[in-house]
């Protein structure tokens, strides 16, 4: 089953997207330490874990020894270094060289086992019935073809293997509260002199991520406020070719081939949430997250 925002980005390219994703690495700008270097991966594991502690609960670590596990999309290796660490035998795959390169970095100064290569979610280059468990966090939402990217995770799957993949959740306050109305607004103000200043005092916003928002509104007027151009802007950063949201009923559709999908919903950034955000607490912010998160988790077997 094909969604009608899959058929919207089939014009942007495997290339396109990598292209991005090679120059805007995730997590790159969550430290200002040296690329590469220890202090830069145990700055992004930190500040990973401490913003998306949920991770570490979802996944299945204590049943992962001596199975083999595929990452597709290995971003720098912070999750993979997980699945290593509990005695997976990993495969992380990329499409990008840069996050390749990093992650086989990262692997080799902490002294982990594990094997990685670019690759296309699209295509994998496996035969049938591989792997133990295939893991994706937040990247077949950026592939032109997803449902190819679900039908191939269920071909390189051992029967009763399980596959854990995380996509961007529309029916989440990001999407309805923060990007579709929130952003679209403030969008309309970069058009004012000192604009992008302005929304930057108003929301935390880098000036020059803002700036590049305003480029694109005097570049394509109106249409840049349509949300299948909007959202990819405004998921990943400025210049991101394809950013797709489900909902959990188009999951159950999307996931057709497997049996018991399950799904949980997590993250939700206080930032998003103008005055109130600051005030929640732990608790409660943790709850509104399960309900309106951005991260929609999908848990499946073959």
């Amino acid at each position: 089953m094909r969604l009608p925002h899959d058929e919207q980005v089939l014009e942007k390219t495997k290339d396109d997207v990598r292209a991005f994703w090679d120059a805007n690495p995730c997590g790159l700008k969550f430290t200002p330490d040296e690329i590469g270097t220890q202090a830069f991966f145990e700055a992004v594991e930190a500040f990973r874990y401490e913003a998306e502690g949920h991770i570490l609960d979802f996944l299945p670590l204590d049943q992962v020894a001596g199975k083999r596990v595929l990452e597709i999309g290995c971003g720098m290796g912070t999750d993979g270094s997980q699945w290593a660490q509990h005695g997976a035998t990993y495969v992380g795959m990329d499409l990008t060289p840069t996050a390749v390169r990093l992650t086989k970095k990262r692997f080799q100064m902490f002294d982990l086992p594990g094997a990685m290569l670019e690759g296309d979610a699209e295509n994998l280059p496996y035969v049938d019935n591989t792997f133990d468990f295939v893991y994706s966090h937040g990247v077949l939402h950026h592939t032109p073809d997803t449902q190819r990217t679900f039908d191939e995770v269920h071909r390189v799957l051992k029967p009763g293997g399980q596959a854990i993949i995380m996509l961007y959740h529309k029916n989440s306050w990001n999407y309805w509260g923060n990007i579709y109305l929130l952003r679209r607004l403030g969008t309309a103000l970069l058009a004012l002199p000192g604009g992008p200043k302005l929304v930057s005092r108003l929301t935390g916003e880098r000036v020059e991520r803002l700036s590049e928002h305003r480029e694109n509104l005097k570049k394509q007027g109106l249409k840049y406020l349509k949300m299948e151009t909007f959202l990819s802007q405004n998921t990943d950063g400025p210049g991101n070719p394809i950013a797709k949201v489900y909902t959990r009923k188009q999951v159950g559709h999307l996931f057709g081939k497997f049996t018991n999908v399950n799904t949980r919903v997590a993250f939700l950034n206080r930032r998003w949430l103008p005055l109130i955000g600051s005030m929640l607490s732990p608790a409660m912010e943790k709850k509104l997250a399960s309900r309106i998160g951005w991260h929609l988790w999908i848990f499946v077997t073959k």
